[in-house]
């Protein structure tokens, strides 16, 4: 669990921050990059078709590996599967967000660094928090309590 939230959280906030210094570079800083046009716009280009390949990857990763670790047998082999998926998502999208944010300032391109807050937009939108984990595992209200305790509220419904 906590490699979960460790992971989910430095990928998570790490973007945020990432983002955060890159705007607070271009709108603040007296220095600027002054590319060539063609480097420039090939540099948009690469930017753009890392973010897209990026965001396809998370939301097709998701797809695939979601169905398959709720197929696994025990709870501790479904949360190992789970932590290594947040894990990889999460470095590699926060890698992604920095290499978008080093083209935005190389390439004085503000439409990069729109792409970069995309990128962040995919990481909230998959965050895993304990419901989302129940919802992800296919875990029972059993296990939820086994794991969570008191934290854990369960469904009313039945």
């Amino acid at each position: 669990m906590k490699t979960i939230r460790r992971s989910s959280r430095l990928g998570l906030w790490g973007s945020v921050g990432v983002v955060m210094l890159t705007v607070l570079f271009m709108y603040v800083s007296p220095w600027r990059f002054y590319p060539t046009s063609h480097t420039s716009r090939w540099m948009l280009v690469a930017g753009s078709v890392l973010a897209v390949l990026s965001v396809s990857m998370v939301l097709l990763r998701v797809r695939r590996d979601i169905p398959r670790l709720r197929q696994a047998e025990g709870v501790e082999r479904k949360l190992s599967g789970y932590a290594t998926h947040v894990r990889s998502l999460y470095v590699t999208m926060l890698a992604v967000v920095v290499l978008l944010c080093a083209f935005t300032l190389m390439s004085a391109r503000n439409e990069l660094l729109m792409l970069a807050l995309v990128s962040v937009l995919v990481l909230f939108l998959n965050y895993p928090n304990i419901y989302r984990l129940k919802s992800d595992l296919g875990l029972t209200d059993g296990e939820m309590e086994s794991l969570f305790g008191d934290r854990y509220i369960p469904d009313s419904d039945k």
